[in-house]
């Protein structure tokens, strides 16, 4: 298992200094600035740090003066609670993209305002070091479970005997078929739906869909069956060899798209379904003189172009999928498996475009 974050190991620290000078209220603590270099962390986690204990109501602050102990805080037994803030782990493949980053904010969120401590544990998109996670997991006290499957359908035993011994899990973003588990997600069908219906509704009647193998991740197949189901709604037909399936990790990547585009010269528009697609695809399109929109609408799931959006020539039609969103009700799921309804539930979150 992974280190602590580090949020909470200063949060401990905070409350070993508070533990220790509870009985002088106003004493000062360190400021934000002190915790991030004692700690050779980000002023972030030292202000969730502080905030957490503020929310407490275990300190306060003063605008330009610093942050001080509460009278209220030599009322409690600090360190002993806090030892018994429930440990949850978030098991990811990677937590380098933007979309995981922002479901991670979300959880961090509702962990934060709910006194629970977040562990965050990587698999590197491996299922055999997915199963041993959740084995340490549930070996060292973890309470329960917040998992961002692998891209595989076939699920590991271990998550199978989390199902069957109603362990407290939630999946994120894609769910695993035959297993009554809860999970929290964007509509993927619904979300491919709308995006297609509004590039149809704008003239396009050509539009091409990329994705890696829909039959390995729950998330794209419904991705691909929503985009279906709007073409036969709304043109009353869809032609297969406009669905290109390659993983944007293929070294033929990048010229199997040109070669797919090259042969279907009336394509006027091309949806993508995963991080990755667009920041590879974009530049070699330009060097290849395909502009983009004026050749080729673009529309993405998830904005891989945050940030750098100023630095394009155009802007890309977005699915957002509210990250953020989903990781806050993940949080809350789960909370409400440890302490309320042990039922499973599922949330499909409405998908927002953006244009």
């Amino acid at each position: 298992m992974q280190n602590e974050p580090l949020y909470i190991s200063m949060r401990k620290y905070l409350l070993e200094i508070i533990e220790q000078n509870k009985h002088t209220p106003d004493f000062k603590l360190p400021s934000e600035n002190q915790l991030a270099l004692r700690f050779n962390a980000s002023r972030i986690s030292a202000k969730n740090a502080i905030l957490s204990l503020e929310k407490d109501g275990l300190i306060y602050r003063k605008q330009g003066k610093g942050t001080f102990i509460a009278p209220k805080a030599s009322e409690f037994e600090l360190l002993k609670a806090d030892k018994q803030n429930p440990m949850i782990c978030f098991i990811v493949p990677g937590v380098g993209g933007k979309f995981i980053g922002k479901i991670l904010e979300g959880l961090q969120t509702f962990t934060l305002e709910h006194h629970l401590n977040l562990s965050i544990m990587v698999t590197g998109g491996d299922q055999k070091i997915e199963e041993e996670m959740i084995r340490v997991a549930t070996q060292n006290n973890c309470k329960g479970l917040i998992i961002y499957p692998v891209d595989n359908n076939v699920y590991n035993k271990e998550i199978l005997k989390l199902s069957l011994n109603n362990f407290p899990v939630v999946l994120v973003d894609r769910y695993l078929t035959g297993l009554d588990l809860s999970y929290v997600a964007c509509d993927h069908f619904t979300a491919a739906y709308n995006g297609t219906k509004y590039l149809i509704d704008n003239g396009h009647t050509h539009i091409g869909f990329l994705s890696q193998d829909p039959h390995s991740v729950s998330s794209v197949l419904e991705r691909s069956n929503g985009y279906q189901k709007a073409l036969l709604d709304h043109i009353g037909s869809f032609d297969t060899n406009l669905q290109l399936t390659i993983d944007h990790t293929d070294p033929d990547f990048l010229e199997t798209v040109y070669t797919y585009l090259q042969d279907n010269p009336s394509l006027t528009a091309l949806i993508t379904t995963s991080i990755g697609y667009g920041l590879n695809l974009v530049p070699y399109l330009q060097q290849k003189g395909i502009h983009i929109p004026e050749d080729l609408t673009l529309m993405l799931f998830d904005n891989e172009f945050e940030g750098y959006l100023p630095l394009l020539s155009f802007k890309p039609i977005i699915i957002d999928q509210n990250p953020y969103e989903i990781g806050l009700k993940a949080g809350e799921v789960l909370y409400r498996l440890l302490y309320k309804n042990p039922k499973p539930k599922k949330i499909l979150l409405k998908e927002s475009i953006f244009f």
